[in-house]
C-alpha cells in the first residue's frame, strides 16, 4: 500500500524524525486516517494535501503523547519550585483528552474534502456505487 506522506514531503514540512521512525509513524497516522475514512484514500488516484497535513498532525501528537513516548519521557502535569514537587498526572486522562483534541483538528482538517468519486472523505454511511467492496468483498 502506497504511503499518504512520504518521508521528503514529511522533512520538507518540517519533521525530525529520522527514516526508520517515520516510516513506523507514517503506518500508524495512516492506519489512522484510513479508521476515519472507510480507507477511502487508499483508492485515491493522488493523495489531497488535506489528508497529508493531519498526517503530520497525528504523527507529532504520536510522537509526544503516545504511551510509548511518555514511558520514556512523561510529559509534567504540574511542577512546584520550592518544595520540590513533580507530579505527572493520570496519563488516561491526558491521553484521552489529546486523542479527542487530535481527532477534532483530523477532522477540521479533511471537513470537506471529497475522494475522486466526490464522497466525503469523512462520510460514515455505506457508499452506493462505484465502491471497490460493492458485491459483498471487503478489501
Amino acid at each position: 500500500m502506497a504511503q499518504y506522506l512520504t518521508y521528503e514531503q514529511y522533512q520538507a514540512w518540517g519533521g525530525t524524525l529520522d527514516e526508520s521512525a517515520f516510516n513506523l509513524a507514517e503506518i500508524k497516522a495512516r492506519a489512522r486516517i484510513d479508521a476515519m475514512t472507510q480507507k477511502r484514500v487508499a483508492y485515491m488516484q493522488t493523495v489531497p494535501e488535506q489528508v497529508q497535513a493531519a498526517m503530520m498532525e497525528i504523527i507529532a501528537v504520536d510522537g509526544t503523547f503516545s504511551a510509548s513516548a511518555q514511558a520514556s519521557a512523561p510529559v509534567a502535569a504540574s511542577f512546584t519550585t520550592d518544595g520540590y514537587s513533580e507530579s505527572y498526572g493520570n496519563a488516561e486522562s491526558r491521553t484521552a483528552a489529546i486523542e479527542k483534541q487530535l481527532t477534532g483538528s483530523i477532522e477540521t482538517l479533511l471537513d470537506g474534502v471529497t475522494d475522486d468519486e466526490g464522497t466525503p472523505l469523512l462520510y460514515a454511511g455505506v457508499p452506493t456505487v462505484g465502491a471497490p467492496w460493492i458485491g459483498g468483498i471487503i478489501p
